[in-house]
C-alpha cells in the first residue's frame, strides 16, 4: 500500500500525457456557459404561472400555416429562436395574451431547463462541475418548483 502511494506521488509530478491532456481539455470545455440572457433571466412564480397558461393554450392551437420554424440559418441560439417565434402570429398572439414576449418565452424556458438540470445534477457524481456558473437563484427556484417545471416541459 505504501509503495502504491509513493508511485502515485511520484507520477503526479509528471507532465500530462496526451490522454491526460485530452481529459483536462475536455473537462474545461464540456460544460458550455449558460448565456448571460438566460442566466440573468428573472424567474419567479408569476412568470412560471404565465408560462404554464401560455403553454397550455399553445398545446391546443392549430399551427398549420405558421411556417417552418426551422427556416433560416440553422441557428438555434435563444436569440434566433425568439426571432422565429416573432414571425409566427398565432404563437406571438398567445404569448402576448399571457404577458410574454418571444424573448421572455425562450430565455425563460432555457432558464427553467437550466434550473431543473442543475437541481438534478446536484447529487450526482460529476466529471465536470455542472453547477458552476448557473445562477444560484435559478437553482433555488428549480428546487422549489421542480414538479411544476417538469409538467411544463411535458415530463
Amino acid at each position: 500500500m505504501a509503495g502504491s502511494f509513493f508511485a502515485v506521488a511520484c507520477l503526479s509530478g509528471l507532465p500530462l500525457t496526451d490522454n491526460q491532456a485530452f481529459a483536462q481539455s475536455f473537462s474545461e470545455m464540456a460544460k458550455p456557459e449558460v448565456p448571460a440572457e438566460v442566466n440573468n433571466f428573472p424567474l419567479d412564480e408569476a412568470f412560471l404561472t404565465r408560462m404554464e397558461a401560455a403553454q397550455a393554450e399553445l398545446n391546443t392551437i392549430d399551427m398549420s400555416g405558421e411556417g417552418n420554424d426551422e427556416d433560416g440559418t440553422g441557428d438555434h441560439s435563444p436569440k434566433a429562436l425568439a426571432a422565429r417565434i416573432d414571425k409566427q402570429p398565432k404563437v406571438k398572439a398567445v404569448l402576448e395574451k399571457h404577458g410574454l414576449t418571444a424573448q421572455d418565452y425562450i430565455y425563460g424556458y432555457f432558464a427553467l431547463v437550466s434550473s431543473v438540470s442543475a437541481v438534478e445534477a446536484e447529487d450526482e457524481d460529476q466529471i465536470v462541475d455542472e453547477l458552476k456558473g448557473i445562477n444560484p437563484a435559478h437553482i433555488a427556484f428549480g428546487k422549489k418548483y421542480l414538479d411544476r417545471i417538469h409538467k411544463l416541459m411535458g415530463e
